[in-house]
């Protein structure tokens, strides 16, 4: 096999995609399983065509200019920092230490479920009051530790609209919390570190600068609802290319 076919086989390529905060000092982030990393170059041209009689519409002049460079990630492996992409947040560690809830008052209602102001509640210290502040047994409501809400099933001596009253403590477990649509977009600095599986080099693709953000739906009852998509373009910064590629070959 000659030295020109050799250079002729093809490639397939796999990496590891890293992604920090741009413009910050932040240490770099894994980003999950990269299914897709596309980017999209495409041009303008501004054609000046020919009036004249024996070459009308034969370009005389033609300028191209080159469109931003976008690009495309998806993902199909989750963590909190994926989810908060996908929901355009940011993931906030929450809980660690119970919280005692001190007595607080709620509006009593005799049909449906009364949220309370506290969530993750320990069932084994809560208490519901009635309007004298005198305890409810258990067996006459329904607690939803998880979501901080409570039902009565024996609604004696309680009108709608009567204050009730609660006390106890969190379980305070561990976990992060997501507010969505907070960010307008992601600016992000990433690294692909990646390998051409079928020469065995390495290879590195820099972007210095990208913004992005989140691009497709939720499904929250399918099976794979956290796979997840960005979508953006690259920003030139002065000084440095929009992308650089790098093989090393040994």
């Amino acid at each position: 096999m000659t030295q020109q076919t050799q250079s002729l086989r093809g490639r397939k390529y796999s990496g590891d995609l890293y992604a920090r905060k741009y413009g910050s000092s932040d240490v770099f982030e894994k980003m999950g399983n990269v299914t897709e990393f596309t980017t999209k170059s495409e041009t303008e041209k501004d054609e000046l065509k020919s009036t004249g009689r024996d070459d009308f519409g034969q370009a005389i002049e033609v300028e191209v200019v080159p469109q931003p460079t976008e690009i495309s990630l998806k993902f199909n492996t989750f963590d909190k920092h994926a989810l908060a992409r996908v929901l355009m947040g940011e993931a906030v560690d929450i809980g660690g230490v119970p919280e005692v809830i001190n007595e607080t008052a709620v509006k009593a209602s005799k049909t449906g479920w009364i949220k309370l102001n506290h969530n993750d509640i320990d069932p084994e210290n809560f208490k519901l009051k009635n309007k004298s502040k005198q305890d409810i047994e258990k067996a006459k409501y329904e607690l939803n530790p998880r979501l901080g809400m409570v039902r009565l099933l024996d609604s004696t001596g309680i009108n709608d609209g009567d204050n009730l009253h609660y006390e106890g403590k969190t379980k305070g477990r561990k976990g992060f919390a997501i507010d969505a649509n907070t960010l307008q977009s992601i600016p992000l600095e990433l690294y692909l570190d990646g390998k051409d599986r079928i020469s065995g080099n390495d290879g590195v693709l820099e972007v210095a600068h990208v913004v992005l953000s989140a691009d497709g739906d939720i499904n929250w009852f399918e099976d794979g609802w956290w796979e997840s998509g960005l979508t953006g373009t690259i920003v030139k910064d002065e000084g440095k290319p929009a992308m650089r590629f790098t093989e090393f070959v040994d």
